[in-house]
């Protein structure tokens, strides 16, 4: 992974100086620190329900529930062949194109083009350049291992003979058909498919899914205006393992599980160290860009300059049995996205309408799209907008996996005088600039402000002073507390930052496997 390689041989100081409205001291230390997630358990649904993973030679894999891995291989399958379409003379089209980008795991790549053509040529180039140097370590650091996960469930590539088991047995598929008529791909450019590389039997979860959420989840926190758009792309970037026929739908669901839930420890972790410098300097950016091109003298103007929220930010037209409809604006973006929470498993109604618990952390990725609100007010926000009980993979995900991010992090919410969320609505119902919220006068009253304490929050320092910093729907009550240093020696060294994690944590969970 070419940026990461980089970011190993780079120093880099990032001094931000005390934008202040009200001054606060910075804590000395983040008193409450998530550990790393357990991979294992939160994707363990896959080998308690669904396939039992192979022990030694004697003891090969076995399909544990076939209807629901027989619709796993069928909808590989048909997205794999419609991807395979109008082919040119050398096997290759634009969506199959894409997914050869993505297959090389790098955030500059991947993440850009969920900002659009633009907005992102600009995040581009300012990652190439070394510019957002802060961004960078968010996307090198936030990354999830699916090593141990992988090896927990031992689950065999679609493009393989399937019977042949891990570890030289056989496995038994309840009937399923032991090869699929998978279509690979050749390569483009630089850009390759991995066949012959990729780790054979460890089909389940999808890694590169994991490092795509890893980094889409965060930039969409980070600009929570676009984050429609954002995750619609980060989708994509999971969907393009099925179109390369190296993965199933429910090793995608799972990367995704895996990624929330790293997200939600790094975020309460490293919110004022990490997180926020690399807002404030992503934006900033952004805004420095598109001011020196008249796009506008804020991000927002220019996100509305450029069109970012519809034709002229991230589209895509291809479509399956999944994504039933191209990408062209924010609406179609969140109903993409949602559609791929589920890829169309049925829903179990006997476990249907089990009442909806944050995890922990989930709310402190709505930090910077919400400024305003308090822990109790996110997590309502969460529960309003999540999918219901019943679909794969719900149950041991502690509900990382109901969590629909293109809806939570950027919707119009509104407060009743109590405080209590009382109404949210999303952009697949209603247009939005961005995350707002109404009647945000009443945000502190009652025991709301308190659960910020009771949540563990680490600190109130928030992203920016004004409107101009964040976005156009944040309130001016914004509090910034007093200048963070910033000093990265290198991929091998401790990050000399309060609060930050061991260096051997951080080393397991910033190794991903594809």
């Amino acid at each position: 992974m070419k940026m990461f390689r980089r970011l190993s041989s780079v120093v880099v100081i990032v001094l931000l100086m005390p934008l202040i409205l009200v001054a606060m001291p910075v804590p000395a230390a983040q008193a409450d620190q998530l550990p790393n997630p357990d991979w294992v358990a939160l994707l363990s649904d896959y080998e308690k329900d669904y396939w039992q993973a192979p022990t030694d030679a004697a003891h090969g894999g076995k399909v544990l529930d076939a209807k629901t891995m027989e619709l796993d291989q069928n909808l590989a399958v048909a997205i794999n062949h419609k991807a395979a379409e109008d082919l040119d003379n050398k096997g290759l089209n634009a969506q199959r194109k894409r997914a050869l980008v993505d297959s090389d795991l790098q955030a500059e790549e991947t993440m850009p083009d969920a900002l659009g053509p633009v907005l992102g040529a600009y995040m581009s180039e300012g990652l190439k350049q070394g510019k957002l140097n802060a961004v960078a370590d968010v996307f090198s650091f936030n990354a999830a291992s699916t090593y141990a996960s992988k090896r927990a469930a031992m689950h065999p590539r679609p493009y393989l003979n399937r019977a042949e088991s891990s570890f030289g047995g056989t496995n038994d598929l309840a009937g399923l058909s032991a090869t699929l008529n998978i279509k690979q791909s050749p390569s483009w450019l630089e850009h390759v498919p991995g066949y012959s590389n990729l780790q054979k039997n460890s089909s389940y979860p999808s890694g590169h899914t994991t490092g795509a959420y890893s980094w889409g989840i965060a930039l969409a926190g980070m600009i929570p205006e676009l984050a429609p758009q954002i995750m619609a792309r980060t989708s994509e970037a999971g969907n393009n393992r099925i179109v390369l026929g190296v993965h199933y739908p429910l090793d995608i669901m799972g990367g995704r599980i895996g990624a929330s839930a790293q997200n939600g420890q790094y975020w309460h972790n490293e919110f004022s160290s990490s997180i926020v410098p690399a807002a404030r300097q992503l934006r900033g950016y952004l805004t420095e860009r598109c001011q020196a091109d008249e796009h506008g003298s804020t991000l927002a103007a220019c996100i509305a300059n450029v069109k970012a929220n519809g034709a002229g930010g991230y589209t895509n037209g291809f479509l399956d049995s999944v994504a039933s409809e191209p990408v062209k604006d924010q609406a179609s973006a969140v109903r993409v996205y949602t559609a791929r929470l589920t890829y169309t498993f049925p829903q179990n109604t006997s476990q249907s309408g089990v009442d909806f618990m944050a995890p922990r952390g989930a709310a402190d990725v709505l930090r910077l799209a919400y400024p305003e609100l308090h822990a109790d007010q996110r997590n309502a926000i969460l529960k309003a907008t999540a999918l219901d009980s019943g679909y794969p993979l719900w149950q041991s995900s502690d509900g990382w996996q109901r969590i629909n991010w293109a809806k939570a992090l950027c919707a119009r919410v509104t407060l009743d005088k109590n405080g209590d969320v009382s109404k949210v609505e999303t952009a697949d119902h209603v247009t939005l600039t961005g995350p707002s919220v109404i009647n945000a006068q009443y945000a502190n009253i009652g025991k709301h402000p308190a659960s910020d304490n009771a949540a563990g929050e680490n600190s109130s320092v928030s992203a920016g002073p004004d409107l101009a910093v964040l976005h156009a729907a944040q309130r001016p009550a914004l509090m910034v507390g007093a200048g963070v240093l910033v000093t990265i020696l290198g991929a091998g060294a401790t990050k000399a930052v309060m609060g930050k994690r061991s260096e051997k944590k951080r080393a397991e969970s910033s190794t991903v496997r594809p």
